[in-house]
């Protein structure tokens, strides 16, 4: 699975349609799944990126709307390209004012969408029963008034699905929601949608623990701050990497939040030598994404082709390690070799020679 993220933080108006403009494009190039934005209308109307959701149902957004966003989930599906769909559900923001009982206040609770109204009874009122609390707006309340949110969330994912055509599910702030909750919406889904949550930790131990419990895949944050380390310092030892998990794991090295601001000035962005980062990922069996400003803004898309057409062609054959130590990871599946070389020196492989903080892919006759 290649997951195209086809988004960035602040992206151009009317979106769907300038996805819509290059989908044969995304297909020919071997993604098989585009993940979208957040297709609600937030509190912030036309200048939201949809993670602060306000009416679930109404897909009236600065991306576009009902129309253009079946529109063009129907080109992307006709291309063979599946959509997954990014789910918030653990908080919302907008709401009116309300009288509150449980905090003898007022708080901005009451939500009067015809087809999901919400009120003080549907969000966090601090009982005691869970620890999850969000720090970014109203947190849901999954089982107070009878599951009535559990409940309707899961409608509202289900019509997502069947009414616009969505594949897939990206669940976001998984660290911030009940596990229970998480298991049972993931339930509802598993057997014939392929979902991935952010847990944003870079604790494997954690992880595992939460995907153990739930069975839902996480997008590999240990993996990605290891190979972080990696393309910015080359004293990194590669074997370290074959170290972390990757049981239920999506591979990523970079997102919307990771370069929110300009990548350059960002701590947790990857900025130098990140074509390392990609030849690793994209040679693993694990789902990888390649992030939209890393293969439309910088210049990495010639390198990235070269990585995703070894990927296609080598998938079907098993992984095999060659040669692993502190400065070289050298893989191959079947007559495809990968050399990554993360020291300063040149290393030579028979005749052919990598040079320092660079990689090589060569095909045995």
């Amino acid at each position: 699975m290649l997951i195209l993220q086809a988004f960035y933080w602040n992206c151009l108006d009317d979106w769907w349609n300038e996805i819509s403009s290059i989908t044969e494009e995304i297909s020919i190039k071997g993604f098989d799944t585009v993940w979208l934005p957040p297709p609600s209308k937030g509190m912030n109307g036309k200048n939201s990126m949809g993670y602060d959701i306000k009416e679930h149902y109404n897909l009236e957004s600065k991306f576009g709307n009902k129309r253009t966003l079946k529109r063009l989930i129907k080109q992307l599906h006709k291309n063979k390209v599946e959509v997954m769909a990014d789910l918030v559900l653990g908080h919302m923001l907008g709401g009116k004012k309300e009288w509150n009982p449980h905090f003898e206040r007022k708080t901005y609770t009451k939500f009067e969408e015809k087809e999901f109204p919400k009120n003080h009874l549907h969000f966090c009122h601090e009982c005691g029963g869970c620890s999850s609390r969000n720090s970014f707006g109203e947190t849901i309340c999954y089982y107070s008034d009878q599951e009535y949110m559990k409940d309707e969330l899961i409608n509202w994912a289900s019509w997502l699905k069947k009414g616009i055509g969505f594949d897939s599910f990206r669940l976001d702030n998984l660290k911030d929601m009940r596990w229970d909750f998480a298991k049972e919406f993931a339930d509802q889904f598993r057997d014939n949608t392929f979902m991935v949550g952010e847990y944003w930790n870079g604790d494997d131990r954690i992880l595992q623990e939460f995907i153990d419990h739930s069975q839902i895949n996480l997008f590999n944050f240990p993996l990605y701050y290891s190979i972080k380390e990696m393309c910015m310092d080359p004293f990194f030892p590669m074997q370290s990497l074959e170290g972390i998990s990757k049981k239920n794991k999506v591979n990523f090295l970079s997102n919307h939040d990771i370069e929110r601001e300009e990548r350059d000035f960002n701590k947790d962005a990857i900025i130098t030598n990140k074509e390392l980062g990609y030849a690793y990922i994209l040679f693993q069996d694990n789902p990888a994404v390649i992030y939209w400003n890393d293969y439309f803004k910088y210049d990495l898309k010639e390198k990235l082709d070269q990585l995703i057409n070894l990927r296609k062609n080598s998938s079907q054959n098993p992984l095999e390690i060659v040669t692993l130590n502190d400065d070289i990871y050298h893989a191959k599946r079947g007559r495809y070799n990968l050399i990554i070389n993360n020291g300063y020196d040149e290393y030579y492989y028979s005749t052919l020679k990598v040079n320092g903080r660079d990689y090589e892919i060569f095909i045995e006759d």
